[in-house]
């Protein structure tokens, strides 16, 4: 193959890819928040996506730097300590904007799978009530405390 044929074929076969951008914003952070509550719906109810800050730089899963002092986002994914996906801001931003925006109909599941834990948390935390029903006392007037 000539010079010529193997430009053309590692054009064709390795398109250029477009140089990094400046970070756009596609959410405010009320916003991104909300779109990370939504990724966690899909993700188990004991181990989230959760915002913290860090004491030391680390490299997110994109390769993006996350700098001292700096918030990103951790995801546990072992029972190791050091087991955990991190995400900075930005990196989480882009990947809510390209999940969300690229499968709309992934928003509304989310949002019918978060209100039905909610209303899961609801009931379950009624039926613990700390000072009780006026009802529980009906039932059985016997177990209520009295002070004598």
């Amino acid at each position: 193959m000539d010079q010529s044929s193997v430009a053309q074929y590692n054009s064709t076969v390795f398109p250029k890819v477009m140089p990094r951008q400046p970070i756009e914003k596609y959410y405010s952070e009320k916003e991104l928040h909300e779109m990370v509550s939504r990724i966690n719906a899909f993700a188990s109810e004991y181990s989230p996506w959760k915002f913290t800050h860090a004491r030391k730089e680390h490299q997110d899963l994109f390769g993006d730097v996350i700098k001292s002092g700096e918030y990103y986002f951790k995801h546990g994914s072992g029972p190791a300590f050091d087991d955990v996906i991190k995400l900075s801001a930005p990196s989480m931003e882009k990947l809510c904007f390209a999940l969300f925006e690229s499968a709309i109909f992934l928003k509304p599941i989310a949002d019918q799978v978060l209100e039905q834990r909610q209303k899961r948390m609801f009931k379950s935390m009624s039926k613990v009530s700390i000072l009780g029903t006026r009802e529980d006392e009906k039932i059985d007037p016997s177990s209520a405390k009295r002070n004598r």
